[in-house]
């Protein structure tokens, strides 16, 4: 077996992924963010193809094995991209999928460095939109670590920081900003005046 074929292979994970998981944790904080952005946008960022691209580590993103979406599909999600795949590429299984509301995912196997570094792993997202037009997104992680990094389950305000700031920051964004900008515009009212942020949050809202 070539050197590749081994950085390339998928190592199961510890137990099959699900609420158990997340409840079962050695290591479990919640991130808060909120977004100047319409819910649509922000979740459109999260879900789609480009995902995570704005992680400041080469090649990263995620790669789906079908265009569908919905509770039971695996994607790649890591350095998926060009030769840096022989690094990080875990495969996550979502068992909650209810758009522009919630999505809940897990790691059901991954490459070496995910073998070594992570036991299990899972993450629950919301999304809401909230009174001044923009989005609110709770963002929970629950991780058991394997013994080299098993120590720093004692500093979980690293790990929030680190995923707000870097997982939630500028560069998420810059990017949920971009989605915004390419959706369809609102149409002018009577009078002659868009409706505003709040208008639109008020509707999605009233669906």
């Amino acid at each position: 077996m070539g050197i590749m074929s081994v950085l390339h292979r998928q190592r199961p994970a510890a137990t099959e992924v699900d609420d158990a998981t997340i409840a079962n944790a050695s290591l479990t904080f919640t991130v808060r963010r909120t977004f100047d952005a319409s819910v649509e946008a922000v979740w459109e960022a999260i879900d789609d193809d480009h995902a995570w691209e704005w992680l400041p580590f080469p090649g990263v993103g995620v790669r789906y094995d079908s265009p569908e979406r919905g509770v039971g599909v695996i994607r790649e999600m890591g350095s998926v991209h060009g030769i840096v795949r022989a690094l990080w590429v875990e495969r996550e299984r979502f068992w909650r999928y209810e758009p522009q509301e919630r999505i809940t995912f897990g790691v059901v196997s991954g490459t070496w460095i995910q073998y070594l570094l992570v036991r299990e792993y899972a993450e629950n997202m919301e999304f809401a939109p909230n009174s001044s037009g923009g989005t609110d997104v709770k963002w929970d992680v629950a991780v058991t670590l394997r013994l080299p990094l098993r120590f720093t389950k004692y500093a979980p305000a690293v790990w929030r920081l680190a995923y707000r700031e870097v997982g939630l920051g500028l560069l998420m964004q810059r990017r949920v900003a971009a989605v915004e900008a390419l959706r369809e515009p609102p149409t002018q009212t009577t009078n002659g005046h868009r409706p505003s942020r709040l208008t639109k949050a008020s509707a999605g809202e009233r669906k």
